[in-house]
């Protein structure tokens, strides 16, 4: 099936069942194509719930094997060890719980304002329990408020209602999901945006346990299928964006500045409060760029001095704005800001922008934008395009370490020699160990850096706090800074200890600090940790993938010799007795190793 002939993610949420269903079976398996063994656990019919989870996975460039158990048998699953479910060693455990299957349960309970207590305690006894034996990625379907309202107005308030104590499950299992590693889907959301009197469908229920019309499923599925794999490195990481008439009203050539609508009419209004989307998007890591046919003296002036915008110079990563192809002004954007095409959302009024852009960028999502800029808001939300974990330190400061690189490139253009350039930075690497403070910054790296990404491991977090715990294993991190700011956590290393050599386990670094020789740093150290250890050989290894190949020659380009293949996995070696230290412009900070 040609790519071009795919739905792309945001598409998938729109798609009738019977289409998603169809589209998914046209799909053949490619070789390399990555896989998931998922295990879906239900107290409500899922078998429309695997089928379209397969299907919308399959969509997205991944082969799902999907373990189906029988129908309620969720604690006999998760409780016996030896279990089908434990036997099938999933890397993705979901649990599709539905509001209906509380519905007799609430009704005989004798403690009803005890009830969401004892719900939320049962279903986290539940996690542990998988948590015990399986690393996989726990997956939890939250409550649909029911509509139930025994006390009119009053119901919310009443707590022993179901509707309130459905409430009170859903907060508890919110607030005890992250200490878990619990991944919650929103099916609340999913109802409430769809419409809850033809979500919670009396009859479906009735007749065949079925929590939700199968017209529901695409969408909640596709928000399924996101929170997969945004632990699996996918994810929008940059929304680019058009001006006229998706950012202010109007066209800025034709009607000058003190003529666009932003802000001061309905229309403006609308345009407005879409930028204050992007803000709250851009306030938990999400970078913004500016891609218009423009004159860029103009946008500066916009975008700098109209009294009106809420988004302004600042806040975005690149502006680009002339009368070139969009294409091309994508591309610049791209380079400068070094993220794969599927980091990207493009966001544009115009039709054939939008299809200029996806023809040429399959892999970028570029959504229908609706001719009404009041629906943009709630489009966005359908699509679900922004998927993610809590911002890091680093995303937050994503913004600022791009604006800092615009000045390095300034000043490299002055010096003719790298380390010439790299001195006048005054680079200074932080050699860390996985602690607490630096945690969720690795797990970031590991879960979802492709590029500079040498074997694409993805470890969990116990497992990343195994490994730094291990004594057999040399597991680090380099934060770099340099006099124009800091850069933040850019690298990460896990060497393990096997006889005399040291495999490197997993190698990630930034693409943003590429060419500023912390790669030659990074070997270094290794070696270092290496002859710790107390081995005599680092040992490289290279997993291809599709989007890992701008590192395939590294190991060469670093002086390992090639020590052949195992599988798909390339092996390089590095003699330690032979090795000997470059003199690298970076003062390294490095604290004592703890007795």
């Amino acid at each position: 099936m040609d790519s071009l002939n795919l739905p792309q993610a945001w598409e998938l949420v729109d798609l009738p069942f019977h289409r998603l269903i169809s589209l998914g079976r046209r799909v053949e398996r490619k070789e390399g194509q990555p896989s998931l063994r998922i295990a879906l656990l239900g107290d409500a019919a899922t078998q429309h719930y695997g089928q379209a989870l397969a299907a919308t996975l399959k969509l997205r460039g991944w082969w799902p094997e999907v373990y189906e158990a029988e129908f309620d048998t969720i604690r006999q699953e998760i409780l016996n060890p030896t279990s089908e479910l434990y036997r099938f060693d999933p890397e993705v455990v979901i649990l599709f719980t539905a509001t209906q299957a509380l519905y007799h349960r609430f009704a005989r309970s004798a403690g009803k304002a005890a009830f969401a207590d004892s719900v939320s305690s049962e279903i986290i006894e539940l996690w542990k329990q998988v948590r015990s034996r399986s690393n996989a990625i726990l997956v939890q379907h939250n409550f649909v408020v029911p509509l139930n309202r025994p006390f009119g107005n009053r119901t919310a308030g009443e707590r022993e209602t179901l509707t309130s104590t459905v409430a009170r499950i859903n907060q508890s299992l919110l607030d005890a999901a992250s200490e878990h590693g619990v991944k919650i889907v929103d099916t609340e959301f999913q109802a409430a945006y769809h419409g809850k009197r033809h979500w919670l469908d009396e009859r479906l229920w009735c007749q065949a346990k079925q929590a939700l019309s199968p017209s529901f499923v695409p969408s909640l599925v596709k928000n399924v299928s996101d929170t997969i794999l945004v632990e699996r490195g996918a994810g929008i990481k940059c929304v680019i964006v058009d001006l006229d008439n998706t950012m202010w009203g109007g066209i800025l050539a034709e009607d000058g500045a003190d003529r666009i609508e932003v802000g001061q009419t309905e229309l403006g209004l609308a345009f407005q409060r879409f930028q204050i989307a992007l803000l709250e998007l851009k306030s938990r890591g999400v970078l913004l760029a500016v891609c218009s046919k423009n004159d860029q003296a103009n946008v500066t002036d916009v975008l700098k001095n109209h009294p009106d915008m809420i988004l302004r110079w600042d806040d975005f990563a690149a502006v680009v704005a002339n009368f070139g192809d969009k294409a091309s002004n994508i591309l610049a954007i791209r380079e400068k800001l070094n993220l794969g095409l599927d980091s990207f959302v493009f966001l544009d009024d115009t039709a054939f922008e939008r299809s200029l852009i996806r023809t040429a960028f399959p892999a970028m999502q570029v959504p229908e934008l609706s001719t009404d800029p009041a629906d943009f808001i709630s489009d966005l939300a359908r699509w679900n395009l922004f998927e993610g974990r809590s911002a890091t330190a680093e995303d937050l400061a994503r913004l600022a370490y791009y604006q800092a690189d615009d000045e390095r490139q300034t000043i490299r253009e002055k010096f003719h020699g790298l380390d010439d350039f790299i001195a006048e930075l005054g680079m200074e690497a932080h050699i860390l160990p996985f602690d607490s403070y630096a945690l969720p910054r690795v797990l970031q790296l590991v879960q979802r850096s492709n590029q500079f990404n040498l074997t694409t491991i993805r470890h969990s977090e116990a497992d990343l706090r195994q490994l730094a715990a291990d004594r057999n294993v040399a597991a680090l991190c380099i934060r770099l800074a340099d006099r124009l700011g800091d850069n933040g956590i850019i690298a990460t290393v896990i060497l393990r200890k096997s006889g005399s050599d040291a495999v490197v386990d997993t190698w990630i670094m930034s693409c943003r600090v590429l060419g500023r020789r912390v790669e030659d740093l990074t070997v270094q150290l290794m070696a270092e940790k290496a002859r710790q250890l107390g081995c005599r050989r680092l040992v490289g290894r290279y997993i291809p993938t599709t989007k890992n190949g701008i590192v395939e020659n590294l190991y060469s380009q670093q002086g390992f010799a090639a020590a052949g293949e195992e599988g798909a996995t390339r092996l390089y070696s590095l003699d330690l007795a032979h090795y000997q230290q470059q003199s690298i412009p970076i003062i390294i900070h490095e604290p004592e190793p703890r007795s």
